[in-house]
């Protein structure tokens, strides 16, 4: 189970794909922009790494997902309030929806934690690991660091 539970925490690590950007009036720069990207990509990163730190048993880690699923959401409505500069606009909205979809599935594995329900845990597990929308994420932050953006964590699959 504790394998299952480190599978789950590293695909919970996809989270910190989408860290969130502030809202800003006007486009943000890319110094900003990249600064606000990799302090709450840490954010998130932090969080996720909860999961696999606090397990002894399905339960145990209830919190911890919760904690993680709280990050992503605020990440994701981060994200998805701002207005990147306009090379990572694309970008920016293909993480906002990796986002969400990460939020979705910690959603499920919160509750399948407190539930006890392995099966379910796993579901989601396997849904985050094998999500197009994730891949998507991932794809859009690669293009991101070919744009010459430093991403921080982002960028560490």
């Amino acid at each position: 189970m504790q394998a299952r539970l480190m599978g789950i925490a590293l695909a919970a690590t996809l989270a910190v794909l989408a860290a969130g950007c502030g809202s800003s009036s006007g486009e943000m720069s890319k110094a900003d922009y990249e600064a606000k990207i990799q302090a709450d990509g840490k954010a998130v990163q932090d969080s996720v790494s909860a999961i696999s730190a606090g397990f002894t048993n399905i339960r145990s880690v209830a919190k911890q997902v919760a904690a993680a699923e709280v990050a992503a959401k605020k990440a994701a409505d981060d994200l998805d309030a701002t207005n990147p500069p306009k090379d990572v606009a694309a970008d920016n909205d293909a993480l906002v929806i990796a986002m969400r979809t990460i939020d979705a599935e910690l959603k499920k594995l919160t509750q399948a934690a407190k539930d006890g329900d392995a099966m379910a845990a796993q579901a989601a597990a396997s849904a985050l690991q094998s999500s197009p929308e994730i891949q998507a994420g991932q794809a859009a932050v690669k293009d991101m660091q070919k744009k010459g953006y430093a991403v921080g964590v982002l960028g560490n699959e």
